[in-house]
């Protein structure tokens, strides 16, 4: 399903439409740090729960399609009273080495309870399928006597070290002043470029509040040929910049399945004149000045 126009998120008016009796799980992505609305998607979920056709015990609970929130930049998000993390059914978290809050490596899933369905149930298959498929962890094995274990699937190998747990223990006291930092940042962006005549990412208002994970700027009117240009002088003048992000389609894994960027024009045009400015706790408001300061010379300089 293609983005709304001139959103980063999905198309919530053709949610409903894109459902099937083959449709088991909505997965919303919360970009940039900034949550998906959820009250729009599980409405769609409710209406649709005819069409449902479970094909397990836990779709069987449930009575619906699951909604299944790619959580990797939204750590500490907030909407509507809620946290990230307990709004969608289940959510799953990144703390790769560029996001907020990060082990190196890793990350970490969660779920709202399904009546019906035993949480620990749900945290052993989460278990089998991060370690091989294997019934027992490293500790277990150690255990006198207990060596033998079972594999009961050829899943992955996607399981936290112990080393990198101990990192995010430590992360997680220091993360309310990194996630305060990155509004500071974002506010004295906000200022800087109010006047540039380009659309940045909201990431604060009264009923929700950002991660504030990607700085993501467009630069109206303009086309990807001129948002290339535009990152070469950028980079010319010391500020790295980014794309958040080249839509699946246009990558050749996505071509060779059959998928055509022309079927997603929203995703396109989003991409097409999309910069992302430089974004992290280490940047000082000298800085941040620097980037804004570069960011006007460079729209003068291609005039």
């Amino acid at each position: 399903m293609d983005t709304a126009p001139g959103s980063y998120e999905m198309d919530y008016d053709k949610l409903a439409a894109a459902i099937t009796d083959k449709t088991k799980a909505i997965v919303p992505v919360d970009l940039g740090g900034v949550v998906c609305d959820y009250d729009k998607i599980f409405t769609v979920v409710e209406a649709k729960k005819d069409l449902f056709k479970p094909a397990n015990a836990i779709q069987k609970a449930m009575g619906r399609l699951a909604v299944v929130a790619d959580c990797a930049h939204a750590l500490g998000a907030q909407w509507k009273g809620k946290m990230a993390g307990n709004i969608a059914d289940f959510s799953s978290f990144s703390f790769h080495a560029v996001k907020n809050f990060t082990t190196a490596e890793g990350g970490c899933a969660t779920w709202k309870p399904i009546p019906g369905i035993d949480d620990e149930e749900i945290y052993k298959t989460y278990q089998l399928l991060s370690l091989h498929g294997q019934n027992k962890d490293a500790l277990a094995k150690t255990k006198l006597g207990a060596w033998e274990y079972d594999i009961k699937g050829c899943y992955y190998k996607c399981n936290m070290t112990d080393i990198m747990a101990a990192m995010g223990l430590v992360q997680l006291k220091r993360y309310p002043g990194l996630l305060k930092r990155r509004q500071e940042i974002i506010e004295k962006y906000n200022a800087g470029l109010k006047d540039a005549g380009v659309e940045v990412l909201c990431h604060y208002g009264e009923d929700f509040q950002s991660s504030g994970h990607l700085y993501l700027v467009r630069l109206l009117g303009h086309d990807a040929e001129y948002r290339n240009a535009f990152i070469e002088k950028m980079a010319e003048k010391g500020v790295a910049t980014n794309v958040h992000y080249k839509p699946l389609p246009m990558h050749t894994a996505y071509k060779n399945m059959g998928f055509d960027i022309a079927d997603y024009p929203n995703a396109y045009n989003q991409f097409a004149n999309e910069i992302t400015l430089p974004l992290h706790t280490r940047l000082t408001d000298e800085d941040v000045d620097f980037v804004i300061d570069c960011f006007l010379k460079t729209q003068k300089d291609l005039l």
